[in-house]
């Protein structure tokens, strides 16, 4: 038996231990009551002499050691927790479960020897007493009954763990069905997410497409026009060419001297005249169009489109380098180029017009070319004047000198009718877009008031509006939208279909950053230009609708400004505001610096009460609303 099968030993050296005769010396001095067999007073054995196999007290060891002739014999002092075993057996517990194992020698008699079974044999799985170790269990593996004890709290200690692993397995199980759940919405999601993307995307291309189908039109019709310029010029040619061989054969025929002379002169004069067609004999156009198409890093790019990123370490390539988001602003700035007037070859640019007297037209009233409260203008490429006559619920269309010559649309909230209409703007298709502000929509009609579509509702969801005050178009078509009392402006497809928003509907507290838009329009580069009505100045809104910056503030010098409404963005960049309640016109470069402006309170010619929304015609003439005098006012 090993140091390690008795736990409670006391050993000093590990010769003792590994002696077998100690154990031995120990039993036997259990099995005799302990009593020291050298003294005649029944003292406590506490040792054993191996060599005599006496038991001994302490002074009797003492003695031992003492006499010369056994001074020398080896000692064996017993275990302290031997000696006690039997109150700590005595003491323990053991379970009815617990019979067949070292627990049931707990208060066990031996039915041989009559002794207490203080030892368990492991080998033979059985209990002993003393004398049963010396006769029936010589080199058996044995043990101290005692130790039931450390079992017994073993098994109680193993049965609780596993009671409580068996509960956090059962939970595990749990969490791992619920995250499966879990995951599969969530890849449900990220598929819907990569499909409305491409959808955007393949939206960006179509538009792109259009717009340089567009282009080619624009081409085709400038270069016709041209074409046939040329042509009326080489037929007046002609014509006067004829003339003049007319003449020549009508004076050969004469045959006078005289007639000859005269004719020859007249001859003379006209080639003299036309000699300039001889520019004319080339045409001036040629046929050269061609489409560029992007080098093959837009294809790259479409094979690395987007990533789909996990927590998981799976490895399916690496990521890819650039972003498509950065492609995307590439092409767009490709194809910026919003303008103030589509469907004009030449650029439109504001004229500094000084000290001369505006072109007029209009008055209050109800009948055909007056007007009622103002407040949207716009021109088509043609120069026409397209002025929202708000109170009489319709809109009204002039030539570039303000005679009157169509009218459409009345009161009411069905398809191409109108509840007070506000902004107004012509599409890059030639479509009229109008804000029917308190219908809370926004209409598109031909440039005959042939209605198309309309799109809009009251709310403050996305796609909903209240109180839409005016509308401009970049160059896809896409159109903004004020939505003033929702605090925020909205960007649709041509089609009505929502893109994107900026600013703090439902958020009071925001608003002192953007309270109450009203005029808008994009500058060359696809920025939003936004005139904060309440904050009295103009806010500049990135064309991704992420950040803002802001020029002027609230006063009535230079750069400041009191309720500034229309607002429009020459081809140069050029700022044109209208300042309300300073009843002026204030231009700005595209930096924001002060150019100069138009304007002071009053009714008379360059005067203005609020003059509301305003626009740039063909020829870069400033076309403004004098709201409050119901008139146009042409700069």
């Amino acid at each position: 038996m090993s140091c390690n099968s008795n736990p409670t030993s006391t050993c000093s050296s590990a010769s003792n231990c590994n002696d077998m005769d100690s154990l031995v010396c120990n039993i036997i001095s259990v099995a005799l009551q302990d009593i020291c067999g050298n003294c005649d007073e029944g003292a406590k054995a506490t040792s054993r002499c191996i060599d005599c196999s006496e038991l001994l007290c302490d002074p009797c060891v003492r003695a031992h050691q003492r006499v010369r002739v056994t001074k020398d014999h080896r000692i064996n002092k017993f275990s302290n927790n031997l000696v006690s075993s039997p109150t700590t057996i005595d003491s323990a517990v053991c379970s009815p479960e617990t019979r067949n194992s070292p627990c049931a020698a707990i208060n066990t008699i031996c039915d041989i020897h009559r002794e207490p079974n203080r030892l368990f044999c492991a080998t033979c799985y059985t209990p002993a007493c003393s004398d049963c170790v010396l006769s029936d269990h010589v080199s058996h593996e044995l043990s101290y009954v005692q130790e039931c004890d450390n079992t017994i709290l073993m098994h109680t200690k193993l049965n609780n763990e596993t009671r409580s692993a068996m509960t956090a397995v059962a939970e595990a199980m749990e969490n791992v069905k619920f995250m499966s759940t879990k995951i599969h919405l969530k890849l449900q999601k990220t598929t819907v997410d990569v499909q409305n993307v491409f959808k955007k995307y393949v939206t960006a291309l179509e538009r792109r497409a259009q717009e340089l189908v567009s282009k080619i039109e624009q081409i085709q019709r400038f270069k016709a026009y041209r074409l046939l310029s040329q042509m009326e010029r080489l037929r007046l040619a002609q014509a006067r060419l004829t003339y003049v061989s007319n003449i020549l054969n009508a004076s050969f025929a004469s045959a006078t001297n005289s007639e000859f002379i005269i004719a020859n002169e007249k001859a003379y004069n006209e080639l003299k005249s036309i000699r300039s067609v001889q520019a004319e004999l080339v045409p001036c156009e040629d046929d050269y169009i061609r489409f560029t198409a992007v080098d093959n890093g837009l294809f790259s790019a479409i094979n690395s489109l987007g990533n789909i990123n996990t927590s998981s370490a799976m490895s399916w390539g690496p990521e890819p380098s650039t972003p498509l988001a950065t492609e995307i602003l590439k092409m767009s700035d490709i194809n910026q180029n919003c303008r103030p007037l589509y469907g004009v070859v030449d650029q439109v640019s504001v004229k500094h017009v000084g000290s001369a007297s505006p072109m007029i037209f209009a008055k209050e009233g109800v009948e055909d070319g007056q007007l009622c409260r103002p407040w949207g203008v716009c021109c088509n490429s043609l120069g026409h004047i397209i002025v929202t006559d708000r109170s009489n619920n319709r809109i009204q269309v002039f030539d570039s000198n303000g005679k009157f010559l169509y009218k459409f649309g009345k009161q009411g909230s069905g398809l191409g009718q109108f509840e007070r209409p506000a902004g107004i703007t012509v599409s890059p298709v030639n479509h009229i877009v109008v804000a029917d502000k308190d219908n809370h929509r926004i209409q598109i009609f031909k440039m005959d008031g042939t209605f198309i579509l309309t799109f809009g509702e009251k709310g403050t969801q996305n796609g909903q509006f209240n109180y839409p005050w005016d509308v401009a178009c970049n160059s896809q078509g896409d159109i903004v939208v004020s939505d003033t009392r929702n605090h925020r402006i909205q960007l649709f497809t041509g089609a009505g279909a929502f893109i994107n928003k900026y600013g703090f509907e439902g958020n009071s507290s925001m608003w002192k950053f953007f309270d109450c838009p009203r005029g808008v329009c994009f500058t060359p580069a696809g920025n939003v230009m936004v005139t904060d009505f309440n904050n009295h100045r103009i806010v500049i809104i990135d064309k991704d609708f992420v950040r803002a910056q802001f020029l002027g503030e609230e006063g009535s010098k230079d750069k400041q400004f009191l309720r500034p409404q229309g607002i429009i963005c020459d081809d140069q960049g050029n700022i044109v505001v209208a300042d309300s309640k300073n009843h002026r016109i204030q231009v700005f470069d595209s930096f924001g610096n002060f150019l100069f402006q138009l304007g002071r309170p009053g009714k008379g010619p360059g005067e203005f009460d609020r003059p509301s929304g305003l626009c740039l015609s063909p020829t870069g003439r400033i076309i403004v609303v004098d709201f409050a005098n119901a008139r146009v006012q042409v700069f």
